[in-house]
């Protein structure tokens, strides 16, 4: 019997990239869907930000589950498969006082600038890193 492709992620760990655009998205607009067990990521910004959903897609690769579509109030989103980290990360976001050293110590500047884009501070484009520049980010 062969596995649907969704059901065979649950068993990979993100790779730190895909880690740190988690770890951001969740810091900024980023939102948790569904019961624990099946819990999902979904990502939505403006409408006018979809190269940066776009670049949020890449970077999750198979970890997201949808192409990105339009949604209402003007938004361009995706969710991603369900997978087991979400209800770990969901029970660290879920303890106000207590995240904030854990975060510390999973943030790296690859997931800071992800939240930071997500709050408009900062914009990031799919050609901003060059390889070099990926390994400094994901250091720490």
């Amino acid at each position: 019997m062969v596995e649907h492709p969704h059901t065979a992620i649950r068993r990979l760990p993100p790779d730190p990239v895909q880690f740190q655009v988690i770890l951001g998205s969740l810091l900024g607009d980023g939102r948790f869907i569904g019961l624990p067990g099946e819990r999902r990521l979904r990502i939505a910004h403006h409408a006018a930000r979809r190269d940066y959903v776009l670049w949020k897609h890449e970077r999750l690769g198979a970890f997201a589950a949808t192409v990105p579509v339009e949604f209402a109030d003007d938004l361009v989103g995706f969710e991603t498969v369900s997978h087991p980290l979400f209800d770990d990360l969901a029970r660290l976001f879920a303890n106000r006082f207590a995240k904030h050293d854990m975060i510390d110590r999973l943030l790296r500047p690859l997931g800071l600038a992800v939240w930071l884009s997500d709050l408009g501070r900062l914009e990031l484009r799919s050609s901003a890193f060059l390889p070099a520049q990926r390994e400094l980010a994901l250091a720490g």
